[in-house]
């Protein structure tokens, strides 16, 4: 996994400026378009009947791969330009009214129909539907509380090295590692194709080229295995990932194996263990979000390092896995996140001898882009409650969406759920919940890699638990050289009981001469005089 050579570097991070033009380019004409792309005239022309046979028939076709999306969601030009020439080449077209649909040339040519599925005039009554039902714009976000323009307790600290700054950034990974003494951060510097070590005072200890984004970091027996997403951030369905072992000694020198634990993986960015049958060797779930082809699996451990794969779900979108015993059986079951159009969380109840029961427990519409989840007892009723993220506006319908943001779901006790809390924040990518002011109830730290322009505060919101699901938000003060928050841990880094957060950066500027520059990373130290009288290990 690791290059040394000076070529792989140079390679990447023109691949890595590339790839985040496209993403600001897309983002500035997403906020073009919320105020001024209520223009649209290309409205195709169809009777009442027809709208109403493209309901029924979307019901049919368009909810055969994910949740329906009602017009509602995006406005009449996004469907028509965006969302429809997308999903014409899965029922069979590539072209209508002479324009050719975009269709992916990296997957078998056996991926899409060779003829239609339905016939020209059903899917110009789909069409007709979504066009003729659709807002000319979005809606405006509804926020109950205004954000406070500074956070209560947490400092912000900068990496004083010239090294982490620049006028382009795109962090992987950043992690707190408190599984050592003293603790120290771990970055992945995506643009520079590196991987860092930091101690708790945020002075380097190495600094490595690595041939590919790493993405996430799985510590396992004292052992770390590194997810490589492959050669590029950008989306393909090539299957260059891989996962590696490495070691970081205590001056933080890396050294990675000689050879991955696996390899040739469709974009793999989430690596977890676990003993998953009983057998007394470490089993591994691996989250290959490919693009048009990934899946979730587990590779079984049959010992002298082989290992058998088995799916648990054969699509692409595998975003995030998190290993609990759910029912308390004493078998590890497996609760995951799916995004690119089936958007989804299952949970996985281990029936013993490497058996699962799948359970569909959320769904949302393709276009809701979700970006993370986690599980946490809100409630404190005993039963894992779901924090869910959505705001993945990196794609063909980049526009703000009133529903982008940060959701609460709680649990029935039969791992049922139903909608709690939800906070509009536009672009967001990440929520972690965590007893931060240490008052015994869980509040939470989120971020955005596509906030507003004219919210830029939504880069970073804290969110202050006041009670019965009301929570305060906190934005870093104005000035903060922090643009857009792709990746974020939390953990106690200065080893005081308080959970810290290290915060990782996507900053970009279109001004060729601009010289303002802003960190790899932010770090904000836990600084809250309130002690929990409950402290829990999720906090170290």
């Amino acid at each position: 996994m690791f290059n040394w050579l000076y070529k792989q570097k140079v390679k990447f991070l023109i691949a890595g400026i590339l790839f985040l033009i496209c993403l600001l380019i897309i983002y500035t004409l997403k906020n073009v378009g919320v105020s001024n792309r209520n223009s649209f005239s290309e409205v195709p022309v169809a009777s009442v009947a027809d709208i109403q046979d493209g309901r029924m028939l979307a019901s049919k076709y368009c909810q055969s791969c994910h949740m329906l999306p009602e017009p509602s969601l995006l406005t009449k030009e996004m469907w028509y330009t965006g969302v429809l020439p997308r999903m014409g080449p899965f029922l069979g077209y590539t072209f209508f009214r002479g324009q050719p649909y975009e269709r992916a040339n990296d997957v078998s040519s056996a991926y899409f129909p060779a003829k239609p599925v339905i016939d020209s005039v059903k899917w110009s009554h789909i069409i007709a539907w979504y066009i003729n039902s659709a807002p000319g714009r979005m809606p405006e976000q509804k926020k109950s509380v205004n954000v406070i323009r500074q956070l209560p307790f947490f400092e912000v600290k900068l990496p004083q090295s010239s090294f982490f700054y620049g006028t382009i950034s795109m962090t992987s990974i950043v992690k707190i590692d408190t599984t050592v003494r003293p603790r120290r951060l771990l970055v992945g510097d995506g643009m520079a194709s590196r991987f860092i070590v930091l101690n708790d005072h945020l002075q380097t200890q190495s600094s490595s080229r690595v041939a590919g984004p790493i993405v996430d970091l799985d510590f396992s027996s004292n052992r770390i295995f590194a997810c490589s997403i492959g050669t590029t951030m950008e989306a393909n369905n090539l299957h260059n990932g891989q996962v590696r072992a490495i070691a970081i000694d205590p001056k933080g020198k890396i050294t990675p194996d000689s050879e991955p634990l696996f390899d040739h993986l469709a974009r793999p960015v989430k690596i977890n263990h676990a003993d998953l049958n009983g057998d007394g060797k470490m089993d591994y779930i691996i989250s290959q979000f490919g693009n048009l082809v990934g899946d979730l699996s587990w590779m079984e451990n049959k010992g002298n390092g082989k290992f058998e794969k088995h799916l648990l779900r054969d699509k692409s979108g595998a975003l995030n896995t998190i290993i609990q015993d759910v029912n308390h059986d004493g078998k590890p079951d497996i609760w995951a996140q799916f995004a690119q159009g089936d958007e989804s969380i299952f949970l996985y109840t281990n029936k013993g001898h490497g058996k699962f029961e799948e359970k569909r427990v959320l769904r949302f519409p393709p276009s809701y882009g979700s970006t993370s989840f986690d599980v946490a007892d809100f409630d404190q009723d005993g039963y894992p409650d779901i924090i869910y993220t959505c705001g993945d506006n990196g794609d063909y319908t980049p526009i703000l969406k009133p529903y982008h943001g940060v959701y609460i779901f709680t649990n029935d006790s039969k791992n049922n759920f139903r909608q709690k809390y939800f906070y509009p924040i536009n672009g967001c990518y990440k929520a972690i919940a965590r007893d931060f002011d240490g008052d015994d109830d869980l509040d939470i730290a989120t971020i955005s890699f596509f906030p507003s322009d004219a919210q830029p505060e939504e880069a970073f919101i804290y969110l202050e638990n006041k009670g019965n699901f009301n929570f305060q938000p906190y934005s870093l003060l104005p000035g903060t050289p922090f643009q857009k928050g792709i990746t974020m841990d939390a953990g106690d880094l200065d080893g005081n009981g308080k959970p810290d957060l290290i915060i990782g950066n996507g900053c970009y500027t279109s001004d060729s001469t601009s010289t303002h520059k802003e960190p790899l990373f932010i770090v904000l130290k836990n600084k809250s005089i309130k002690r929990s009288s409950r402290l829990t290990a999720q906090n170290k």
